[in-house]
């Protein structure tokens, strides 16, 4: 974290402070999984806003890391008051806002047949589920289903 709050206003004019905080980046080589576990869950549990900085074109790489990102919900636990299940709508309060900024994309957005995509459409072009029957494609396709949740 650096600096000072910054003044700011909410989206009906109430003066609200920003506090801006970056962490360090996924898979460092010098750290292991539960080094990046621990650091995630934490910035989920402080932040009202996650942005997610990757480079380039969306990779099955790239979709792995936000899998990791995603499976961090399971380290976070929310029960009711009276033990209930918590409903989905409440959970979706509690976690931040994901924003997914793609740096240094310079790619023609078109589909397989060359029809030009909206950054919208594109974005759900690289998430369409993998065909297959195996363990790792359920896996990835789990993912996907996570990140479009």
């Amino acid at each position: 974290m650096w600096g000072s709050p910054i003044k700011g206003l909410t989206s009906d004019g109430n003066p609200i402070n920003i506090i801006v905080l970056d962490s360090e980046g996924l898979q460092a080589l010098d750290r292991d999984a539960n080094h990046d576990n621990r650091i995630f869950t934490l910035i989920i549990l402080l932040s009202s806003m996650l942005i997610f900085n990757s480079l380039g074109a969306i990779t099955e790489d790239t979709i792995e890391q936000l899998g990791l990102i995603c499976n961090l919900t399971k380290h976070v636990q929310i029960k009711s008051l009276e033990g209930n299940k918590v409903d989905e709508e409440f959970i979706r309060e509690l976690f931040p806002h994901f924003y997914w900024i793609l740096r240094d994309f310079s790619l023609k957005l078109v589909d397989k047949n060359g029809k030009e995509l909206t950054n919208d459409e594109y974005l759900e072009e690289s998430l369409h589920e993998v065909e297959g029957y195996t363990q790792e494609m359920y896996d990835k396709n789990q993912i996907r289903k996570l990140i479009k949740f």
